[in-house]
């Protein structure tokens, strides 16, 4: 049998061992729960990532949304927006940057009910002054009365005002605005709801809201079709016809031009900024319908 010293020595090498085993184990216990610590920050980021970027479409830039229930009264204000992208430094067409393209921009707290806004007898024509002409829409207050009451609320307001074309898209012959950030994520402070026939045909002319990668979205950001192949859109027809260019697609083609010359597939900032220098309202009386024929005796 082993002496007591030899007893002493074995139990102090199994004590040592022993709290080896359990140093490692703690280790172990640590790295497991930095990985896993890692792995949930990974988690986390690829979430808001998702979050901030469910885009699935190049026309829904998307618009931030307080509310889509249409104000009782019309809406209230409750701050200003300052804009935060950056327009190319050379105004296109020979313009001039406008006195109030720096102005703050109004947020409201609800979408403008169309009976408050809109008149029966009455046609509207909304005309956007740019950098580079005049570009006049028939607005569809019929077919899409809540997304035409939000642009003529917003217009006059004085919303639009000094805002800029922040993207151009070659793929789908799209001019896009009225973000009052510039920068493809800001509204007016609301949301308005679709208004899709089922039979949205995106042609040369055809004026629609655009919204994030979910329904209901729209805000105030527009895009105007400016050719062809608009119609790539009609594949997936998520978004609102509100309206027709009846003058000046001439002006909004210039606009789609203004890209990297060589470069297909663009979609980004014009090359050349261009402002919206002021957006106003006409309207006009609709014409009274034509009185029916007598039958013959």
């Amino acid at each position: 049998m082993p002496s007591r010293s030899r007893e002493r020595q074995l139990a102090k090498l199994a004590a040592r061992r022993k709290a080896e085993q359990s140093a490692a184990q703690r280790r172990k216990r640590i790295i497991g729960g930095i990985v896993g610590g890692l792995v949930g920050l990974a988690a986390i980021g690829i979430g808001v990532a998702i979050i901030r970027g469910g885009n699935d479409n190049p026309v829904a830039s998307g618009s931030p949304s307080a509310t889509g229930s249409p104000s009782a009264g019309l809406p209230t204000k409750t701050g200003t927006v300052t804009p935060k992208g950056t327009p190319a430094k050379t105004v296109a067409c020979g313009g001039t940057v406008p006195a109030d393209a720096d102005a703050p921009k109004p947020q409201f707290d609800a979408a403008p009910s169309p009976d408050l806004v809109l008149k029966d007898n009455l046609l509207y024509t909304a005309v956007l002054q740019t950098s580079c002409g005049t570009i006049e829409i028939q607005l569809d207050a019929s077919g899409a009365p809540a997304t035409v009451a939000s642009f003529v609320f917003l217009a006059d307001k004085g919303y639009f005002d000094g805002q800029f074309f922040h993207r151009v898209v070659d793929s789908i012959d799209v001019i896009q605005g009225g973000d009052p950030l510039g920068t493809g994520s800001g509204g007016p402070g609301y949301s308005i709801p679709d208004e899709l026939t089922g039979h949205e045909n995106y042609t040369a002319g055809s004026v629609a809201m655009a919204e994030s990668s979910q329904p209901n979205t729209g805000g105030s950001q527009f895009f105007i079709i400016t050719g062809p192949q608009g119609t790539n859109l009609n594949g997936n027809p998520n978004y609102t016809i509100f309206g027709r260019v009846v003058k000046g697609l001439d002006v909004a083609k210039t606009i789609n031009a203004l890209m990297p010359k060589g470069q297909k597939d663009y979609d980004g900032a014009p090359t050349e900024a261009v402002y919206l220098e002021k957006v106003s309202i006409r309207t006009e009386k609709k014409p009274s319908p034509a009185p029916s024929a007598s039958p013959s005796s």
